[in-house]
């Protein structure tokens, strides 16, 4: 395993969904919003989480597989946060960088590359709550370049 490799499923493992405290009439545990740009009632938190097909060890080899080195810039942050919204199927509706808690409007080279990867991932498993496949808000911080 690269060191690339190592550090993004590092912090793949560290990082998970955005909690907040449920209050609305849902299942335990779950609390959503409606997102008008995308139609979809997007649940914050969830009963389980979105996840890569096969785990973490599978996600490694498709970041080690798909990462194009050249397209990142040691020069700037090289810890990158991301957040994707997950439909029921699975597919990625939305990804884009973050930091602080604020979407990113113009990314630098290691956001646009994570993005990158991130979208060509393919379907993913989906978040549930109460044993429902649910749209889900998933943030993941990602270090893609060692210092």
């Amino acid at each position: 395993m690269n060191s690339i490799t190592f550090f993004a499923l590092l912090f793949s493992l560290w990082s998970g969904p955005a909690v907040k405290t449920a209050h609305d009439p849902q299942p335990a545990g779950c609390q959503s919003y409606n997102d008008p740009a995308l139609n979809l009632t997007v649940y914050t938190s969830v009963e389980k989480k979105p996840e890569y097909p096969g785990g973490t060890s599978a996600w490694g080899q498709f970041v080690n597989k798909n990462l194009i080195e050249a397209n990142l810039d040691p020069a700037v942050d090289c810890n990158v946060k991301i957040k994707m919204i997950i439909d029921a199927t699975g597919a990625i509706k939305k990804a884009v960088p973050v930091r602080g808690d604020v979407e990113v409007k113009e990314p630098n080279a290691n956001e646009k590359e994570v993005v990158r990867v991130y979208l060509k991932s393919g379907a993913w498993v989906p978040g549930q709550c109460g044993g429902n496949n649910v749209a889900a808000e998933y943030v993941e911080s990602f270090t893609p370049c060692i210092k």
